[in-house]
């Protein structure tokens, strides 16, 4: 049983991770070689937790009682009688492999370790373990992580189906939305699906047939409008198949298909306008610095969580 968890690194990503357990009422021990990056993590812990509440979110325990879930250190061993470890480690497979190497030395037998990479293989990762192959997960959040439900589970080679049947019990249970990714392919699920989208959505823009205002209300207002309360295959579903056969022949010839280096991003990249933490990119965001732009996002988001949840209560008692 899953009583106590572990995550490793202290930015953006493992900051969300350990939020959303600890506001669910489990004790987190979060690791990381920098004290600042902790000390930074701290102070946005107190942040969101007074966002949540200005934005109607009902906490079962005071603030001060969800603070004291969360454990701070720099010693990756104080992680060893974890019972699920989830590493949110930059992006690179050496430092991956070194971190779950040294959690396979000293973690309890029966814990279980999980990469919420979305970029690496997993099987690359875990190669180099010898005492639990049968535990390891890859368990993807989306950022920001403790407002985006979904979390995308994949098991590793050689990992037991009552271990990930234990991680997906325990993520629905910490109010997250899993599915499971039955192959290893690069990307996972979403983001390829992000990334086709992206690339159909960029080649319009730099081929001349929308601009950036109208391609954004195109997708805000239109699919996405749709997407917030159904997936796909419903909208499908609802469109008629049989519709959709038809449009699909007729589209698939002629969307993006191939593979392209878009000068639309690369030109802003190489002026420096970067996007929101540069304070220009598509568009231009003045006069805040990026954490008030991503506190803006994210009260939106915690309205449209809200709005998500009454959905799924609705469809589990249609």
């Amino acid at each position: 049983m899953i009583r106590k968890i572990g995550v490793i690194g202290s930015g953006t990503m493992g900051f969300g991770i350990a939020f959303q357990f600890i506001t669910n009422g489990m004790p987190v021990i979060l690791q990381d070689i920098n004290e600042e990056s902790l000390q930074l993590a701290r102070e946005k812990l107190k942040t969101y937790l007074k966002i949540f509440r200005e934005e109607g979110t009902v906490f079962e325990d005071v603030d001060e009682t969800i603070i004291a879930r969360l454990t701070c250190t720099t010693n990756i061993e104080k992680l060893a009688e974890c019972d699920l470890v989830i590493e949110s480690a930059t992006e690179n497979l050496a430092l991956k492999q070194k971190i779950f190497k040294q959690l396979d030395e000293v973690c309890a037998a029966h814990t279980i370790l999980a990469s919420n990479t979305s970029s690496l293989k997993l099987s690359e990762i875990v190669s180099h373990l010898d005492k639990r192959k049968d535990k390891v997960m890859l368990t993807h959040f989306f950022n920001p992580a403790h407002i985006v439900p979904l979390v995308e589970l994949l098991k590793g080679p050689d990992t037991k189906q009552e271990t990930y049947d234990e991680v997906d019990a325990f993520m629905k249970k910490m109010g997250k939305v899993t599915i499971e990714v039955r192959r290893e392919v690069p990307g996972l699920v979403a983001n390829r699906i992000q990334v086709a989208l992206a690339r159909e959505a960029l080649a319009l823009l730099e081929d001349g047939v929308v601009s950036e205002q109208d391609l954004e209300s195109a997708i805000f207002a239109g699919p996405g409008f749709r997407f917030a309360s159904s997936g796909l295959l419903k909208i499908m579903d609802f469109g008629g198949l049989d519709i959709w056969g038809i449009v699909l022949d007729q589209l698939q010839p002629v969307v993006e298909s191939k593979v392209r280096s878009f000068n639309v991003i690369h030109d802003k990249t190489e002026q420096g306008n970067l996007g929101v933490k540069s304070s220009k990119g598509f568009f231009d965001y003045p006069g805040k610095g990026l954490d008030e732009y991503v506190i803006e996002r994210d009260r939106s988001l915690i309205q449209q969580l809200k709005t998500f949840h009454k959905i799924q209560r609705g469809m589990e008692h249609a």
